[in-house]
């Protein structure tokens, strides 16, 4: 279900302290990222279990971040921000390496058309190489078994190293620790598996 467009959300993130200002934003190694992040349910509560962390999450859509910055607020996280910009301009928003990237399920753009718009296609694979450290991984997360598939075969292609993967994530050996999103949330529980990698760039 699609949010009510919040006429306000931009000018409250702009002055909020959980929206980074300055750009390039200088990370390093203890950081997670979380591109298209919604309204924030998994990361900020990742945030909240893992204070020897830092978290960034990534959603250019302000009606949808705002959610995610009033959840920061509620939980008065010092270790969580949110970059309310597109995922496209990565390298010049990020300034360092991080550890870890997620991919929640992302939008699976369908269309041939559109493939250069997913998350997975070979051009947002390099943006992701500049800002991962050596030993950087990308996890990844989806309900949509086309879109899963398309991104483990751009993922192989590309030459990285696939260091987990299930078609089950609830029920397989990876799911310790996870916490849900609230897609994945929705989807279990109407019966639909959920789909999870790990890989990272050799």
């Amino acid at each position: 279900m699609r949010l009510r467009n919040n006429p306000n959300a931009q000018n409250e993130l702009d002055n909020s302290k959980y929206t980074i200002k300055k750009y390039p934003f200088n990370v390093d190694k203890n950081v997670v990222i979380e591109l298209g992040m919604g309204k924030g349910e998994m990361i900020t509560q990742l945030a909240k279990e893992n204070k020897d962390k830092f978290f960034i999450g990534i959603e250019k859509f302000a009606t949808v971040a705002h959610k995610a910055m009033k959840r920061a607020e509620k939980l008065e996280l010092d270790n969580f921000l949110i970059i309310d910009k597109d995922i496209k301009d990565l390298p010049e928003l990020i300034n360092g390496e991080v550890d870890t990237i997620w991919l929640t399920f992302s939008d699976p753009w369908p269309k041939a058309r559109h493939e250069k718009r997913r998350l997975t296609y070979k051009s947002f694979l390099d943006l992701y190489k500049e800002i991962l450290t050596k030993d950087g991984v990308i996890n990844l997360k989806s309900d949509n078994d086309k879109f899963f598939e398309y991104s483990l075969e751009s993922m192989k292609e590309y030459g990285m190293d696939i260091l987990a993967i299930t078609r089950d994530f609830h029920s397989s050996e990876w799911i310790e620790g996870n916490v849900m999103t609230g897609y994945e949330k929705k989807w279990s529980e109407s019966g639909k598996n959920i789909n999870f990698l790990r890989a990272k760039f050799k």
